[in-house]
């Protein structure tokens, strides 16, 4: 997936993406397998905002069965399963421990019920899809199991537990990234550091979109990418991005959301377990509490998520300590056996989410990801725009996108995500413990070759998980910024910045005390 920007111009393309998240890598995937020709821009670095700010986890909707939203439920059930099916390398199977209180909505028995209806739902979808169900791996416990499993859990009211099968992703940037890369491996054009800026309009007072034009956010060279469409797939800065865009001439309207998920030293249970949080359920059936899951994540727990009302301009969020503060000490009233402290917390999963604009107060997120189509709502031809919320639906959207766009073109070609494995590329190397020095200086050219990758973060903070788990030396650290230097030539004061904007990232925990301590030798 090599960065030239000459592949995008002097050419017109089907459909330009812009925004290089789970979800416009998506859109570009189904494009192109379905022979479109698609390009894909990104102003930063591909997976690094929202899509970057994830919980690991790839639910397949018992959540949503609390909502009585039915739908949604087999929408990601279907897409789960499509995950485990077409990407084993990247999603696996994760067990999840809920505890039960009482006998009533959040008893053993409604709890029992509410799995036992969610593996019918996934039985019932595999054989609509022509797959072998699995074997129910639902079960209730009693509460001593329960307390066995999970001893920090409140014990007041406990009456049982019960466990159900979900999934996990394990490596969230690679997974956009290889997804990218297929999409590149049937003739879509994919880059980064590349930003829209404007709109083209096939005539001043046209009624369809013919492009837009671009800045190399590198060099500052400006180019025109012609397109019959185009696709703003920006997430949260959708409606920025509409606005300075496309002028008066397109409308778009997204509210804003802070989410947040922390990566912990605390070691890792062998399941997912959810706790109480102290703020009110939008569940339709049991109102009581909102729930934190503690996540397993490559043998640290990850806990989220939390979300913040936002009221800032898109382009500025920043990481406040003071919520960081307040995610802790409000998960230590629900699992105070944890002992979670502001020294655990390793790193700061952050980023915007589209909110659903009618409860600002308690920052509520939107609850399903929207499609708008410019020719329906501002009569501008081949101008759509995703306002995205979910990993696990982003396959389905991306399907249900380029299905809108074909029938404004009168065209039909089948989707082919659904049954299209994805590769695990071997030029996509994801760990470095236990690398040495030569070994990392090829991991770096690897990625600065392969995935696009020019700042120090996009390799500590993206294209492998070893800072933010807390396993990476600071001679780690150390050799791979060098690597960047020596590469792109970065003066001094350069790769000082490049370092300190990731220190500023990682949390103020002891392991980053340990890693300033050892950069301190280290001339940077």
């Amino acid at each position: 997936m090599r960065r030239d920007l000459s592949l995008l111009q002097n050419r017109r393309f089907d459909v330009v993406v812009v925004g290089g998240g789970i979800q416009g890598a998506c859109v570009a995937r189904d494009a192109a397998l379905r022979g479109l020709s698609a390009a894909l821009i990104e102003q930063a670095d591909f997976c690094s905002a929202t899509s970057h700010n994830s919980l690991k986890t790839i639910h397949g909707g018992i959540r949503y069965l609390q909502h009585l939203n039915f739908r949604r439920a087999i929408d990601s059930i279907r897409e789960q399963q499509i995950f485990l099916r077409t990407a084993p390398h990247l999603v696996q199977p994760l067990n999840f421990l809920m505890p039960a209180y009482g006998y009533g909505m959040r008893g053993p028995l409604a709890l029992g019920a509410g799995i036992g209806l969610f593996e019918l739902l996934n039985a019932l979808v595999s054989l609509r899809d022509g797959n072998r169900p699995g074997w129910p791996k639902g079960r209730l416990m009693r509460a001593a199991a329960c307390r066995a499993l999970a001893p920090g859990i409140d014990r007041h009211g406990l009456s049982g537990g019960a466990v159900w099968a979900d999934a996990q992703v394990g490596f969230a940037d690679k997974a956009v990234l290889q997804i990218l890369q297929q999409a590149v491996d049937h003739g879509a054009c994919a880059a980064n550091r590349v930003q829209a800026e404007q709109l083209c309009f096939s005539a001043p007072d046209s009624g369809s979109v013919c492009g837009l034009k671009a800045t190399d956010m590198r060099t500052g060279h400006r180019f025109e990418i012609q397109a019959r469409a185009v696709v703003n797939a920006t997430g949260p800065w959708a409606a920025d991005w509409i606005k300075q865009a496309g002028g008066a001439r397109l409308s778009l309207k997204v509210g804003l959301v802070k989410s947040m998920n922390l990566v912990t030293s605390k070691p890792a249970l062998p399941y997912a377990l959810a706790v109480k949080s102290a703020r009110a359920s939008d569940s339709r059936i049991d109102r009581a509490k909102r729930m934190f899951f503690v996540v397993p994540w490559q043998g640290k727990a990850v806990i989220g998520t939390t979300h913040f009302t936002y009221r800032g301009s898109s382009s500025g969020m920043e990481t406040d300590p003071e919520e960081i503060a307040a995610f802790v000490d409000e998960f230590n009233t629900a699992c105070p056996a944890m002992g979670l402290t502001l020294d655990d917390i390793l790193y700061c999963y952050q980023g915007l989410t589209p909110g659903d604009g009618k409860a600002a107060e308690d920052g509520a997120k939107l609850h399903e990801s929207k499609i708008v189509d410019h020719a329906a709502t501002d009569g501008i031809g081949g101008m759509f725009s995703i306002v995205s919320i979910k990993w696990t639906t982003a396959r389905l959207t991306a399907e249900q996108t380029v299905d809108r766009l074909l029938r404004q073109w009168n065209e039909r070609r089948s989707c082919r995500t659904r049954q299209t494995s994805l590769p695990d590329y071997p030029d996509m190397p994801h760990d470095t413990c236990g690398l040495s020095h030569a070994q990392l200086r090829g991991f770096v050219a690897a990625h600065i070759e392969h995935t696009q990758a020019f700042r120090f973060s996009d390799i500590v903070l993206r294209r492998t998980n070893d800072l933010v788990l807390g396993r990476m030396s600071a001679k780690q650290f150390t050799v791979i910024l060098q690597t960047l230097a020596d590469h792109f030539d970065w003066p001094a004061e350069r790769r000082r910045e490049e370092a300190q904007q990731v220190l500023d990232r990682l949390s103020s925990s002891a392991f980053k005390r340990t890693l300033i301590n050892g950069l301190e030798t280290v001339r940077l």
